[in-house]
């Protein structure tokens, strides 16, 4: 039994005494390590764009697209509705009701604004762009002339 105390003290010593032993080992571990955290770096660089992966009508469904429903639902999900009624619309533009909706949608500013087009102001300030198939399904509504559907 003494000997085999001895013998596991002995192993203790060299390794602990031995710097290139230690110095290995915290090597590995580094190297592992780094290793392991290399897929996670790479997936959090990794994006999805809409536009990018479906171009700008790829999977754009604009069949059906109604004032009510689309043209409402994507100023009211992109904020516009929060700005632009009341009795003091911000830019003096009211997106309250079809009547007005249509009124701007007709001057080319409604477009403008959510495209970004050079001469406007974009829209939503502040915020993110829509995505281009919504962009593209307010254009589809406004070719149509603005329905009030």
């Amino acid at each position: 039994m003494y000997e085999r105390m001895r013998s596991n003290h002995r192993n203790r010593c060299f390794k602990m005494c031995n710097p290139a032993i230690a110095y290995n080992r915290t090597s590995m571990k580094r190297k592992i390590s780094a290793l392991a955290l290399l897929p996670l770096v790479i997936w959090s660089c990794y994006y999805n764009k809409e536009d990018e992966l479906y171009g700008a009508n790829g999977a754009c469904n604009t069949d059906n697209v109604t004032y009510a429903t689309t043209v409402t639902g994507l100023l009211t999900a992109y904020g516009c509705l929060g700005c632009h009624t009341g009795p003091s619309p911000e830019g003096n533009i009211n997106l309250q009701g079809h009547a007005n909706v249509k009124a701007v949608a007709g001057s080319g500013r409604l477009y403008g604004a959510i495209s970004h087009a050079p001469g406007y102001h974009p829209m939503p300030h502040g915020g993110t762009k829509m995505n281009q198939c919504d962009i593209t399904r307010i254009k589809a509504w406004i070719d149509a002339g603005a329905p009030n559907n």
